[in-house]
């Protein structure tokens, strides 16, 4: 009795559907070099882990602006008064 591989399982050199196949035909017979082994969630977590330090650099540069404008508005009013 054969483990059958789904294609969709078999890596491929761009990863999309219209990528051409790594080798399909080891894949199907099993050699996990040429499968993917790792499920959606863990694939959509690695890449999303790349992008939250960006976003959190960018969220405390647009804190380190609002607040110097914030310090700016209040000397304007102070020199107004």
């Amino acid at each position: 009795l054969e483990k059958a591989t789904p294609e969709a399982c078999c890596q491929r050199e761009l990863q999309s559907r219209e990528g051409m196949f790594v080798d399909k035909e080891a894949c199907l017979t099993g050699v996990e070099r040429f499968q993917n082994r790792q499920g959606c969630y863990t694939v959509i977590l690695n890449s999303f882990e790349t992008y939250v330090y960006l976003a959190g650099a960018l969220a405390i540069g647009v804190l380190a602006i609002e607040l110097f404008a914030m310090i700016f508005a209040m000397c304007l009013f102070r020199g107004i008064q």
